[in-house]
């Protein structure tokens, strides 16, 4: 990011500068307007510059805002508070999160952020450039399925892949029998009910809306 604005960074072989702080001798930047994928710029062209460690390739912002809410429970007005967090990368919201208000929401929100900064950057799903994720190949609970992403990039939902040996009627009776396998734990009635509902749903309308792509205990990632 430069001047507010993307640039691409190439490794050019055969072209060197001194290598200024490190930075490796064949990167460069082509401070011009971006070319279409697949065209590389020519080597002797003029706005080539050597890339230096000065150049931020990710330029965060945070946007905190509190609010208060008010609701009427048991014929009481009642209020609440929250603390928003969005997080931009190069001009992109990339991510978004809530938590309690007040002076501890706020410092806890500000410490998070700090967190995700970098779980979002390691992270195997790519938080930056979802639009990539559309279709990629997953297991869900160990069953083949894959990824749909929603329209703000980072919640998800998982889509069965009946194409890699089981049918659909086979697929969810598997699931299902994994879930009550692994999830044992005993809920109360109501909430149990609305648990199987939930599922009988998602098996209706053949999708899993699952949520934010970070809690992805039951996702392997990488199927081929």
């Amino acid at each position: 990011m430069v001047n507010g604005k993307e640039y691409d960074v190439w490794d050019v072989e055969g072209k060197e500068h001194e290598g200024y702080n490190d930075t490796p001798k064949s990167w460069w930047l082509y401070y011009s307007e971006r070319l279409p994928d697949g065209i590389q710029p020519p080597p002797d062209s003029e706005y080539w510059h050597p890339m230096q460690s000065s150049i931020e390739r990710s330029c965060w912002e945070y946007k905190f805002s509190q609010r208060t809410y008010t609701k009427v429970k048991w014929d009481e007005l009642r209020f609440s508070g929250t603390t928003k967090c969005e997080m931009w990368r190069n001009g992109k919201l990339v991510y978004a999160f809530s938590t309690t208000g007040g002076t501890r929401g706020m410092a806890f929100a500000m410490a998070k952020a700090q967190y995700l900064e970098v779980i979002l950057s390691e992270h195997c799903y790519n938080f930056f450039e979802p639009e990539k994720e559309n279709g990629r190949k997953i297991f869900w609970y160990g069953l083949p399925a894959t990824v749909r992403v929603k329209s703000d990039g980072w919640e998800i939902s998982i889509i069965p892949d009946y194409t890699a040996g089981l049918d659909k009627d086979a697929w969810w009776d598997e699931l299902s029998r994994r879930e009550s396998k692994i999830n044992n734990v005993k809920e109360e009635d109501d909430m149990e009910e609305m648990i199987e509902e939930s599922k009988k749903e998602s098996r209706s309308d053949g999708y899993i809306n699952w949520g934010d792509a970070l809690s992805d205990g039951n996702i392997n990632w990488f199927r081929k």
